[in-house]
């Protein structure tokens, strides 16, 4: 019986052969071009590929790497409105020219973590702002709290909406009905239209967008931010975001 290479190893049998046959290809033409009288050249460079095989991995991370970034570049190139459209949930000065957008979930652990942290990159980093998207993916309780805090937007517009939603992420009980009359009756806002409109198309049509957008740039979970080309999900230094961005 003859064995079937599963897709992920014919893509890098595939690809390791095309780097080598790149890389020889090159050597060859510096060869060529510079070392026309120089018969050893060839010789010498393989000489030095075989001593030191470890060159090629490493050509081919980067090669990997670069090729990764491109792509990334080009799928976030698709969608350029989420940096320019009118924010609905921030942080730092709206007229801030370098723009992130972090996609999160009221029920993400490492979000929760995190936003101390970014808070204080943007109160100290005047050129950046950070622009929060719901993404709720974690749970059924994850997207009622997205639906509730949208809600409230669309009700009360967006300074409730921050008010809410630093109410929702520092909540410690159940993202549920109770919890979310209780914090509409604190901030004195009209919990019985809010409910209403928790499953209204404008509230859904945001949801459904955010989330179109992160199947299309492989968000595989939260937090994500996406610069204008780069995309890195999971619990990050934020230091080393910060020089990603500040450096784009």
């Amino acid at each position: 019986m003859k064995l079937q290479l599963s897709e992920g190893a014919m893509f890098f049998r595939n690809f390791f052969q095309t780097l080598i046959i790149s890389i020889w290809a090159i050597c060859m033409a510096v060869a060529s071009n510079a070392h026309e009288d120089d018969v050893e050249f060839e010789e010498r460079i393989r000489a030095f590929l075989l001593k030191n095989p470890e060159v090629i991995l490493e050509a081919m991370t980067s090669l990997a790497e670069r090729e990764k970034t491109a792509a990334q570049s080009q799928a976030i190139a698709t969608f350029p409105d989420i940096f320019t459209e009118i924010g609905a949930l921030g942080m730092g000065d709206v007229a801030a020219p370098i723009r992130v957008v972090e996609f999160f979930d009221y029920r993400c652990a490492p979000c929760k973590a995190m936003h101390p942290g970014l808070v204080s990159l943007v109160n100290t980093t005047p050129e950046l702002r950070i622009e929060m998207r719901q993404l709720p993916i974690l749970s059924p309780a994850s997207e009622r709290g997205a639906r509730f805090a949208l809600a409230v937007k669309e009700v009360a517009g967006l300074e409730a909406y921050g008010r809410v939603h630093e109410r929702l992420w520092q909540l410690r009980g159940p993202l549920n009905a109770a919890s979310f009359e209780k914090v509409a009756r604190e901030e004195t806002l009209d919990w019985t239209l809010i409910k209403e409109l928790m499953n209204s198309d404008a509230v859904s049509a945001r949801i459904d967008r955010n989330r179109d957008i992160a199947i299309a740039l492989e968000i595989l979970g939260t937090p994500a931010f996406v610069s204008t080309n780069s995309i890195t999900f999971g619990q990050s230094d934020i230091n080393a975001l910060a020089e990603v961005w500040l450096n784009q």
